[in-house]
């Protein structure tokens, strides 16, 4: 099991359309076999940060690469709220110990 996280900044004057956007993303990530989806928000700027949990890391490198496609119809909606597109949205993976 792979912890998968993701960060980002979303433009302020795109928080309302990006709150729409990341409820169709966490109901499509089942699709992807990944579950335990949550997706917060620091006290600074607008960093968010989404967890779930993916079964392997073939998944996770898939997913990854998914995010990153600015031709998905969903995932490549995200590249106009980043602030300097999805290159420069963060990852990282964390093997949980069974």
């Amino acid at each position: 099991m792979i912890q998968m996280i993701v960060q980002y900044e979303v433009k302020q004057n795109l928080l309302s359309q990006y709150h729409e956007t990341i409820d169709i993303i966490s109901s499509m990530l089942p699709d992807f076999e990944a579950d335990m989806f949550s997706c917060s928000q620091s006290e600074e700027r607008n960093i968010f940060i989404e967890s779930f949990y993916v079964p392997t890391e073939a998944h996770y490198h898939a997913l990854k690469k998914m995010r990153l496609s600015r031709n998905h119809s969903v995932f490549g909606i995200l590249e106009d709220f980043v602030p300097g597109g999805l290159e420069r949205i963060g990852f990282m993976a964390i093997k949980q110990k069974r």
